[in-house]
């Protein structure tokens, strides 16, 4: 029976259980592959990380200086729309085949579409979902998710630590941002039901599948009171755009958007406090440059409203009232929502445990 990657890096000693349960509730807080969440504690080098994925896979893996000078013709022999789309990298070209790296090269539809499009034999190799994302960039311009680049900043320190580490040894001894979903309110959820009932929430977050079901749930139930809802996910000591809904898509790329939380700004008294918060537009639009970057329009009221796990602000909504501020029920019933989207997130962490074991 195959293992897990889980399972691999703790009974060859390279995690501990405990350091394992943090990166699968990473894993579902911000997304991406439990390596790339490793990757981004600290807690596991990439050339560790990809032996381990290769030995898993029973494939080869692409190493750091194989994505370094990558000839044009190479990149040039597969489209750019379908390097976009399923997230490859195209590394060397012999003949009619490629070399080609992929997060999973166990998926044979992306290996059969590739190949059926440029009538070539291709070679997969596994490679981290960073060292692709930065690859896209740097070749084709194809935005990285601001999550990819800080760890790649991280990746490449390792890097040149490593590149010194081996030169002085020789010296001792002569050797690829999507763009976040907008959601909008339709006739069929609008019809007749009750602003404050919670319990219509319960069916769509019990079977729950994924950290984005759980802002679309959050998303809808806001929407039912407020125009536009803006779900953030809080990393270390920025705010970062994860999706939104309502009646205008932000002014800017809200999925690359990363706000500092700066000391006394609103969105860190709410982390501190845990408590929802409501203020007049013109007064947060005043001291906030960042807010003004999700709307051309200045609101009535801004609801700002913590989603907090153990005890961890993890992700913001923040809503805009154009017409008419929330009254305290509603509110409330933000609130109720906010918590049973915790749960759903804790849920989530559960069922990643189980495909553990």
């Amino acid at each position: 029976m195959k293992k897990n990657l889980g399972q691999l890096l703790v009974e060859q000693g390279i995690l501990s259980e405990k350091v394992l349960d943090e990166a699968l509730q990473r894993q579902v807080i911000f997304g991406g592959r439990l390596g790339t969440n490793l990757l981004e504690m600290g807690a596991i080098s990439e050339d560790d990380l990809m032996k381990i994925l290769a030995f898993q896979l029973n494939v080869p893996y692409a190493e750091p200086r194989h994505f370094e000078k990558i000839p044009r013709e190479v990149l040039d022999s597969l489209p750019r729309d379908l390097l976009s789309k399923h997230k490859i990298i195209p590394l060397a070209l012999e003949g009619h085949r490629i070399t080609l790296a992929m997060t999973d090269p166990h998926k044979l539809d992306v290996v059969d579409a590739v190949a059926f499009q440029t009538n070539m034999v291709i070679k997969p190799v596994i490679a981290s979902e960073v060292r692709i994302f930065d690859a896209l960039e740097r070749y084709f311009g194809i935005k990285r998710e601001a999550r990819y680049i800080a760890v790649s900043e991280k990746v490449a320190d390792e890097q040149r630590r490593n590149t010194v580490a081996e030169e002085e040894k020789k010296e001792e001894t002569p050797v690829p941002a999507e763009e976040a979903e907008v959601l909008e309110l339709t006739e069929e959820d609008m019809e007749s039901y009750d602003p404050f009932d919670v319990s219509g929430i319960n069916e769509p977050l019990f079977s729950i599948r994924s950290r984005d079901e759980v802002a679309q749930t959050v998303i809808r139930a806001g929407l039912r009171f407020m125009n536009d809802v803006f779900m953030f996910i809080i990393k270390d000591e920025e705010a970062l755009g994860w999706m939104s809904g309502g009646s205008a898509k932000p002014v800017v790329d809200f999925g690359n958007l990363a706000v500092p939380l700066e000391p006394g700004s609103i969105l860190s008294q709410v982390r501190e406090s845990h408590v929802l918060t409501r203020a007049k537009g013109v007064e947060i639009f005043e001291g906030n440059l960042w807010i003004k970057e999700l709307s051309l329009r200045v609101p009535r009221e801004v609801v700002i409203c913590p989603l907090v796990l153990k005890k961890q602000m993890v992700s913001v909504l923040v809503g805009f009232c154009f017409e008419s501020p929330v009254t305290d029920d509603e509110a409330a019933f933000l609130v109720r929502v906010m918590k049973k989207a915790s749960v759903a997130f804790e849920i989530l962490i559960m069922k990643s445990r189980i495909i553990m074991l």
